[in-house]
């Protein structure tokens, strides 16, 4: 192995040649890996460009973790899978070691999720049940992997996670960082930090047990609650988040959004039970549950619905959620672990949600506001929620997202405030409380005049 004056530095290796790719540029930086935009060329003009991903320096000088980041990565390279990011080559050249990855052209989770709450055009229903069913296939189809002897490999993602999924601009779904959970792992592990992200963790990983499978379809269904709902359901400081997902029940969502569906939430509250042995024991069960509820909702969606959505949510002359840099789009990518708080690689709705809705007893659909729970073949109106997003049971408002374009559907029967059914009850004071209080005078005096003509009466 390389000495450490002999390994180069990471952050200039643009235009050198590592292996049999030319580095085009730097890409971003993760939590144990440098990542490179680099092309293969090959005889007759061939060109492929593909993903780097190096170890970082102060890395490969373990060689317990160099031999868990090369034997994980070659065994991640056997997978060959739609929706798992292709792993071209494994190498140590020079005493850099790297992996070679397939170069994607498209978004991660978190990222479509940011944009469309500010662009007003969250991520409709039925594309992220379908984001989550191709997932699980993906899971599923390196789960039950196994060698020409016909023994399982067990592979465990262990960081199933927004920042880890991707969706191409043809609606292509795929997992990213196969191959290097398990290094990542033992670096935190070494440090006395648990690996994962705190707020997808499974219960098993909380208590540092030995995790399989199904702690990989717990982090799943973690993200199918929180696309669903358009809500978090675990954040805030790793510690207590840690001892939420051991102790707290979950809420079932619909306690928080009434016109939730009752079958997908059977689906969503077994992936999420505690004990592993009450959850999925695969996620080929998780992908057919949730494909049954799409078929029997009638809710259509697929590649080419969500390759639009996802052209139009990121077209050009559409307005930036942030400042963005073509280095960065396209491609995957993690931000700087050391450099950033955990929550920044997890779902935000929170903070783009600045609406803050109350509790009202739901009304009839008559004059009410409501739309109806009847599935919509229209995305935008499926939208489950920058319009639907959930208020706590607990009666304290929650910051919500404004609605998708075209959608009017609202969260447990409320409207906004702006939007108040006449006669309404606004703890504001607003027009409509002081509409209602002006009835019940008129009412009152009407009462009153017709004692009085009584009383008269029977006098005389």
């Amino acid at each position: 192995m390389a000495s450490p004056k002999e390994l180069p530095d990471l952050q200039d290796l643009t235009g050198r040649q590592v292996g049999r790719y030319t580095v085009v540029r730097h890409l971003a930086s993760g939590g144990m890996a440098e990542l490179y935009i680099a092309r293969q060329e090959a005889v007759g003009g061939f060109e492929k460009p593909v993903v780097l991903k190096l170890l970082q320096p102060r890395y490969a000088r373990n060689p317990r973790v160099v031999s868990m980041f090369l034997d994980e990565a070659r065994l991640a390279a056997k997978l060959n899978h739609a929706s798992i990011v292709h792993v071209y080559d494994v190498a140590d050249e020079g005493g850099m070691k790297y992996i070679a990855m397939e170069y994607i052209h498209g978004e991660t989770i978190a990222e479509i999720v940011t944009r469309g709450l500010a662009a007003n055009n969250y991520l409709p229903l039925e594309h992220a049940i379908y984001i989550v069913s191709e997932t699980a296939a993906g899971l599923a189809y390196a789960h039950e992997r196994r060698d020409p002897d016909g023994h399982v490999w067990r592979i465990v993602h262990r960081d199933v996670s927004p920042t880890n999924i991707l969706v191409n601009y043809e609606g292509q779904t795929k997992i990213v960082d196969f191959g290097i959970a398990r290094a990542q792992d033992e670096l935190r592990e070494e440090s006395g930090i648990l690996p994962g992200k705190a707020s997808y963790m499974s219960p098993e990983q909380v208590r540092g047990q030995a995790v399989d499978h199904r702690s990989d379809i717990f982090s799943l269904g973690v993200i199918l609650y929180e696309l669903t709902l358009c809500q978090r359901l675990y954040r805030g400081a790793a510690d207590a988040v840690m001892k939420r997902i051991v102790n707290e029940t979950v809420t079932p969502p619909t306690a928080i959004k009434r016109d939730y569906p009752a079958a997908l939430e059977l689906v969503v509250m077994r992936a999420l039970e505690k004990r592993p042995e009450d959850r999925y024991q695969s996620a080929e069960d998780l992908r057919h549950d949730l494909e049954e509820f799409l078929d029997e909702s009638g809710l259509r969606t697929g590649n080419r619905r969500i390759a639009l959505y996802m052209n139009g949510l990121f077209a050009p002359d559409s307005a930036p959620v942030r400042a963005r840099s073509a280095d960065r789009r396209g491609v995957q990518t993690r931000r700087p672990a050391a450099a950033e708080p955990e929550d920044t690689e997890a779902l935000d709705f929170e903070r783009r949600a600045p609406l803050a809705m109350r509790i009202e007893v739901a009304a009839d659909e008559k004059g009410s506001g409501r739309t109806s729970t009847k599935p919509s073949t229209k995305p935008a109106a499926s939208a489950p929620a920058a319009a639907n997003a959930a208020t706590p049971a607990t009666g304290t408002a929650a910051a919500l997202a404004p609605s998708a374009p075209g959608a009017t559907a609202v969260t447990s029967g409320a409207a906004r405030p702006s939007e108040a059914p006449a006669g309404s009850i606004d703890a504001s004071g607003g027009p409509g409380s002081r509409q209602r209080k002006r009835g019940w005078v008129v009412i009152a005096a009407f009462v009153l005049l017709g004692i009085a003509a009584m009383v008269i009466m029977t006098l005389r």
